[in-house]
């Protein structure tokens, strides 16, 4: 059982971030934060899951999601700033408004129980949802608002209590009719209101200190040009080509997930 907030805190500070890291190590980390950013950005999902399976096993899954929600706000501003033409803000808030609540309860999940079943859960359903989908499209079946929202309000649970979720969102997106830019900047818009909500969580529970908000913050300025080259990839590939791709970003981010539950370590 949880001893407190307090005692977290001085778990976490216990580890000192660049102790742990070579000045090599960081570069390597700069390289793959920079990476993720542009799949990142042709995806709209995956940076999370390119960079907390390197960073879990030297600071721990505790410290590196409170982190990597920092270096979201810079990953996700530098997408809108790049597909700023796309953002679609009636579907973001449909989205994001009914989530507030379920961050705040799904932060606190994250802060007192266990996540293996949760990726286990999250693993099926992303595997799912790329085959669903094609089969409510074949039927000509969207999201209504009333169905955006009603996601919306389920996700901010799961996203509140682990990462790389962000296939489910973008699954909900596709199915609401956005594609090419406009699911990315209004992906990238929804992130940045779920991140400020996750950390003020986290730093009410102890777990997100300075030294990791720092080191996320130098994480998500390696995010920044990323996002730029993924606007000049995406502005030359045609928009069946990067659906496709996306929903091989969907897939693999289930698979992952679910090797995770398969390995985790009870």
């Amino acid at each position: 059982m949880s001893s407190g907030p307090l005692q977290r805190y001085n778990d976490l500070e216990s580890v000192t971030l660049f102790d742990e890291f070579s000045l090599l190590a960081l570069l390597t980390v700069g390289a793959v934060s920079f990476g993720a950013a542009v799949i990142g950005g042709l995806g709209g999902a995956g940076v999370s899951l390119m960079l907390v399976p390197l960073l879990a096993p030297i600071l721990g899954i505790k410290s590196v999601i409170p982190m990597m929600t920092v270096a979201m706000v810079l990953g996700n501003s530098s997408r809108i700033w790049a597909f700023w033409k796309g953002v679609n803000f009636r579907v973001g808030m449909q989205f994001y408004l009914p989530a507030i609540p379920g961050l705040f309860i799904g932060v606190s999940v994250y802060n007192y129980l266990p996540e293996r079943a949760l990726y286990g859960l999250l693993g099926f359903m992303l595997v799912v949802m790329v085959p669903l989908r094609r089969y409510l499209d074949g039927r000509q079946f969207h999201l209504s608002p009333r169905g955006v929202s009603t996601v919306g309000a389920a996700y901010g649970v799961i996203n509140g209590s682990m990462t790389g979720t962000g296939g489910i969102l973008v699954g909900t997106l596709l199915g609401a009719g956005l594609q090419g830019g406009a699911l990315i900047a209004t992906k990238a818009v929804i992130g940045v209101g779920q991140a400020i909500v996750k950390i003020t969580m986290f730093s009410f529970y102890g777990l997100l200190t300075l030294e990791y908000a720092l080191a996320g913050l130098m994480i998500g300025v390696c995010m920044i040009p990323g996002a730029f080259l993924a606007r000049w990839i995406i502005e030359r590939v045609n928009l069946r080509r990067h659906t496709l791709f996306i929903e091989g970003v969907i897939i693999l981010g289930g698979l992952s997930l679910m090797w995770r539950f398969f390995r985790f370590d009870s």
